[in-house]
Parts: C-alpha cells; sequence; structure tokens
C-alpha cells in the first residue's frame, strides 16, 4: 500500500530527535538517544517518549528541537513518569514532558508543529492485519556530530511494516519491518510513534496514531510498540496533577 508523501511531510515535524546536553565545551549534544513527538492533548502542549530513553537514574538536561530547520529548543518544564509501583515495566514506559509554553520567545518555536491527539486517534485495530504501518524515527545511527564545526546532525528514516498480532507482553504489539535499510540496530527509536495509514470505502484516507516503539531488533526486523490507549492514560493522569496543582 503506497503512503503518498504528503501524509509523511504532514507528521514528520511534530518527530524529533531526542538529545541530551553534554556539559562538555566543544560537544554540546550527546548522539541521538531516542525519539519523541510533539502533541496537543485537551489545548496543553506535551512532548511524548519512552522513559527508559531518558535514563532518570541520570536525567541530563533534554534538548528538543522546534523543527528539522531550526537549531532553536523548545522550553520544558517537567517530566512525568507514569508510577511504577502502579503499572508493569512496559506500561510505566512512558515519560511525558510538558511544553513550557510561557517562556516561548522565538518565532521559530512557537511555530513548532504538534500532532493534535484529537484528530490523530481513530479507530485501528479492526484494520490492523490489512493496512500499512510505518515508523518514523531517529535511529542513532544515523546521528553525527562534527567535533570541528560542532554541528549535529539527526537523520529520520521510515520503516514500513505489517502489524503481526498483539505481543506476548501486556499492552504491546508487535510490528514487522519490512526493510531494516541496513541498520544495526534500533538504538534510538524508543519512544518513535507507530501509525497505520488506513484507507477505507467512501472515506478519506488518513494515518492514525497506533502507539509509541519500546523495544526491537534489526537483527528480527521486529518492533514492539506500546498501544496508544497507555499514551492517552498517561496523559490523562498528567493532566490531572496540573488540575490538582492550579
Amino acid at each position: 500500500m503506497f503512503i503518498p508523501q504528503y501524509a509523511i511531510d504532514r507528521l514528520a515535524p511534530s518527530i524529533q530527535p531526542l538529545v541530551f546536553e553534554t556539559g562538555v565545551e566543544g560537544v554540546r549534544y550527546s548522539s541521538t538517544r531516542g525519539t519523541v513527538f510533539l502533541v496537543g492533548y485537551e489545548g496543553r502542549s506535551y512532548v511524548l517518549t519512552a522513559r527508559h530513553a531518558l535514563q532518570p537514574n541520570n536525567l541530563m538536561p533534554i534538548c528538543v528541537f522546534s523543527s528539522d530547520v531550526s537549531c532553536q529548543l523548545i522550553p520544558l518544564k517537567d517530566v512525568f513518569y507514569v508510577p511504577q509501583h502502579l503499572e508493569d515495566d512496559d506500561i510505566a514506559d512512558v515519560a511525558v514532558i510538558a511544553i513550557d509554553t510561557r517562556r516561548i520567545n522565538h518565532p521559530d518555536v512557537a511555530r513548532a508543529q504538534l500532532m493534535d491527539l484529537a484528530l490523530s486517534c481513530g479507530e485501528w485495530k479492526g484494520y490492523a492485519h490489512e493496512t500499512q504501518f510505518f515508523v518514523l524515527g531517529y535511529p542513532e545511527e544515523r546521528s553525527f556530530l562534527n567535533y570541528e564545526t560542532t554541528e549535529f546532525r539527526a537523520d529520520r528514516v521510515m520503516f514500513l511494516g505489517r502489524y503481526d498480532g498483539p505481543s506476548n507482553f501486556q499492552s504491546l504489539h508487535v510490528l514487522k519491518v519490512h526493510n531494516t535499510l541496513s541498520l544495526t540496530t534500533f538504538s534510538g527509536l524508543s519512544g518513535t510513534p507507530v501509525f497505520a495509514w488506513l484507507e477505507q470505502p467512501r472515506q478519506r484516507p488518513t494515518s492514525v496514531l497506533c502507539g509509541m516503539v519500546l523495544r526491537g531488533t534489526s537483527q528480527s526486523g521486529v518492533i514492539h510498540f506500546l498501544d496508544r490507549d497507555i499514551l492517552l492514560d498517561a496523559l490523562n493522569l498528567k493532566r490531572q496533577m496540573e488540575q490538582q496543582e492550579s
């Protein structure tokens, strides 16, 4: 099934590499440690990624770029993790980062594109075995740091795949990738959004957010992704906390 370029172009700007400030002079950013995606939810702006990609026990300053062509960073407020004692490890492997919209003072940041979850969260499970899936993310192997110019570059890649059913792990699904693009590892793909391209009779073709990559191997060509409902549950918990604090 063909996925039109306009559909990819519409989603791509909201998906950015996860990098950290190193604190080392002349080497400002780390290599890509994961992927993040910017979302709009109930009138608020957030960044979603995998908890383990942030390395919470040794968390360094998080850097999220505002677009593919800007070095301006999005101001972040706080990180919310699903309490691990309440859920199993996979369900709790979600990080919700609040964007501090009050500190946005650069036009590049103001133009940052968010994925509107109210429009992106349609039904997909009933069509999973007959539709094309795709993943947009930043493998670590495709990130580069020029030590002479201190220029950082990360290349976004797209994987096409087919749904291979529920995983043996709770709330995870299995995606079989058609082409691993000669990558030796899927490191850097944690936190990557997973989409289905739906073409239904008498309906406009659309991309639907299905979940978020947690792990996988290039050797097997298999990706395990967390169900979208878990992401929405995490966002709901974050919103409840914000409402209690206001």
